[in-house]
């Protein structure tokens, strides 16, 4: 489909004669006041169909408006806010803060600047929501930080019609998760630090409610239970004399840089010594207690 911009005859698509190619029919200041009328009509004419269009959600046609209303007149205001939230609801957030930053420069306004603070808030919100699906959320998480920092400078203080309170506690729920992220780096660092023939996952804890708090460095004790009825290949884990649970067995419940017990067992005669290393936690993909063995 082909993208319309400012400097394109701005009857493109819609059937009207371009304004910019009008002739003015003589010299004088009639003319000239006819054709500047004129030119605001058509110009109001396709403002309001832009806007109309929006209240639609027919956002692809209310930027093709919008931006034939700024073409005939591209020092606007109004126009180029109204072009900021047409973008802002086709999620195309930086040409959105753009065309905010281009109305303020025109015409500083608080209900425009509140408009830029709410979308720049909620790009930070889909931000922290993107960072949860990428295997490192922590450039992301920054880039929202940064976001949420313009949001609040836009904010006409006192004037503003925002609870600023929201974008605070934005800013605290990022951070909460860029620290959350780093927790997550840390121990994965922890852990690339052994094979794989020497770490395992604990499974099958929250059966063995034994009170224990695991923490790194623990002693450990792996337990061979070959007459186990359910897997011959078991391995039984203990903490303080308790047991806690099994090493797991199956890519289900194991951690993918760890050992199953059947890779395990041929090595452990009955008992073998182990300990904890760390508890490796990111959202709900990624929750493994990973143990590993001490030679």
């Amino acid at each position: 489909m082909y993208e319309w911009h400012i400097g394109d005859p701005v009857d493109w698509g819609d059937g009207f004669m371009d304004p910019q190619n009008w002739g003015r029919g003589g010299d004088g200041d009639k003319d000239s006041q006819d054709y500047e009328t004129s030119r605001e009509l058509k110009r109001e004419q396709y403002s309001r169909k832009a806007w109309d269009f929006c209240n639609e959600h027919k956002y692809e046609l209310a930027l093709h408006y919008i931006n034939m209303a700024l073409d005939l007149d591209s020092l606007n205001a109004g126009d180029w806010n109204k072009k900021a939230i047409i973008l802002d609801f086709m999620g195309r957030y930086s040409e959105a803060e753009k065309c905010y930053d281009t109305s303020l420069g025109l015409s500083p306004n608080n209900l425009v600047f509140d408009n830029k603070a709410r979308m720049l808030r909620y790009w930070a919100g889909n931000l922290i929501e993107e960072s949860k699906k990428k295997p490192d959320g922590l450039p992301t998480l920054y880039d929202a930080w940064e976001i949420n920092r313009r949001a609040i400078d836009a904010l006409p203080g006192d004037k503003s019609e925002e609870d600023i309170e929201n974008y605070f506690k934005q800013r605290d729920t990022i951070d909460f998760y860029i620290n959350y992220e780093k927790e997550y780096k840390k121990n994965l660092e922890a852990i690339k630090k052994y094979t794989k023939s020497e770490l395992f996952t604990i499974a099958g804890m929250h059966f063995y409610r034994t009170g224990i708090n695991l923490s790194s460095g623990m002693a450990l004790k792996l337990v061979r239970e070959p007459e186990n009825e359910f897997d011959r290949d078991a391995i039984a884990v203990y903490a303080e004399g308790e047991k806690i649970g099994y090493v797991a067995n199956s890519d289900y419940t194991k951690y993918e840089m760890t050992s199953s017990a059947s890779e395990l067992k041929d090595g452990i005669q009955g008992v073998a010594h182990a300990e904890y290393v760390v508890y490796l936690d990111r959202y709900a993909d990624i929750q493994f207690a990973i143990g590993r063995i001490v030679k």
